[in-house]
């Protein structure tokens, strides 16, 4: 097993020289935005609708990358998905974002998702915080006001979107938590940090289970747990959690690393299957596993969860994490071209996916910028 700083080294040397690169280039569509997926072989999955959030999230990435100075064409890349974001993106209605969009660009679903629009507001920030983007800054405050406006529950948090639908998702709210740290460190104006302490507040409420310490998935309109909840356990949610929560409390002091080491802990006793070392897609909060295949996304949030950890100073953090990372590349990143990935595994680790998600950037450059932040290159 690579040590923790040789892992890192391997794995920002991958974005930096092959990821960052080959989806500026193979995965930008020359008509507008990115590609949704793009095949093994680099070339686009042309036919596939366009989830905005995909584009707010390629925006995102860039914009980060920029920021800290990884790419050097990165803000051209970011604004290559913030411009189709920013106009074909807002079809469909006055605010905020749509859901999905035809591969021509045209509007397929006009659906103000609550899940998308938090990474409307992740884009804005980030897009705010790297070029000093006035227009980013408009649309941050824009939407923000929507979803305060029109998608504010009154018995706390966010209804699912417009038209709202059941059930209601922590997922949703879990996003929006993430993007309103990030316009407070963009911005400094508190009335995001007391957004994400009202989202907080919804986690210790009804998210977390203070007896089994899992994260309940899915909710009625009175916040009760839906009975699909307790078969749909998400071990990846529960590491994303954790690693929020230790950024949460950066900002918050407070008993949320508490919480954090909780969710940790469970996570990984029923989260990881035997065999492959994996975070699995779904279980229960007894350990049975209900779905043993294992996406690339939550063994990300993984090994962010554990530089959180190492961030604390728990011994056992770089280990998990090196580890972790040396099944990323066994498992996921070896693509028939450079800098692409596998999105899924089956639960004896065959390869099940065919195609490479453009979404799965968000979850792989967090992973990179989390470990360099709380480990940066000493060279």
């Amino acid at each position: 097993m690579r040590s923790i700083d040789e892992a890192r080294t391997r794995l920002k040397s991958w974005l930096q020289e092959s990821a960052l690169p080959m989806w500026a280039s193979h995965g930008q569509d020359p008509g507008g935005g990115y590609w949704e997926n793009l095949h093994l072989d680099g070339s686009p999955d042309a036919d596939s609708p366009r989830r905005v959030r995909v584009q707010a999230r390629l925006a995102y990435v860039y914009a980060h990358a920029a920021h800290l100075g990884w790419y050097k064409d990165a803000q051209k890349a970011s604004d290559h998905a913030w411009h189709y974001l920013a106009t074909k993106g807002l079809q469909g209605g006055t605010k905020g974002c749509a859901h999905l969009l035809n591969p021509d660009g045209s509007l397929h679903d006009g659906m103000r998702d609550t899940y998308a629009q938090a990474f409307l507001v992740l884009a804005c920030a980030w897009r705010w915080r790297a070029f000093k983007d006035r227009q980013a800054l408009i649309l941050l405050e824009d939407t923000v006001a929507f979803l305060q406006s029109a998608l504010r529950a009154p018995n706390g948090g966010w209804l699912e979107g417009l038209p709202p639908t059941l059930p209601r998702r922590q997922n949703a709210h879990m996003h929006l938590f993430e993007a309103f740290l990030a316009a407070y460190e963009a911005t400094k104006d508190n009335d995001y940090l007391d957004l994400a302490t009202s989202i907080f507040d919804l986690f210790e409420q009804y998210f977390f289970d203070h007896k089994t310490h899992i994260i309940h998935e899915y909710f009625d309109q009175d916040w009760h747990i839906s009975p699909q909840s307790e078969e749909a356990i998400e071990p990846g949610h529960m590491f994303e959690w954790c690693w929020l929560l230790h950024w949460f409390a950066e900002h918050h002091p407070g008993k949320a690393t508490h919480y954090a080491e909780k969710l940790f802990r469970k996570a990984r006793q029923i989260g990881l299957n035997p065999k492959t070392g994996l975070v699995v897609n779904r279980a229960t909060a007894k350990g049975k596993i209900t779905d043993g295949q294992s996406r690339l996304w939550p063994q990300a949030e993984f090994i962010k969860a554990c530089a959180a950890r190492m961030q604390q100073g728990h011994s056992n953090a770089g280990g998990d994490a090196s580890r972790m990372i040396d099944l990323v590349f066994e498992y996921y990143l070896g693509t028939p071209t450079a800098g692409g990935w596998h999105d899924l595994r089956g639960a004896n680790g065959a390869l099940r996916s065919t195609t490479m998600p453009a979404s799965t950037f968000y979850h792989i450059f967090g992973m990179i910028a989390e470990i360099e932040r709380i480990a940066p290159d000493k060279n």
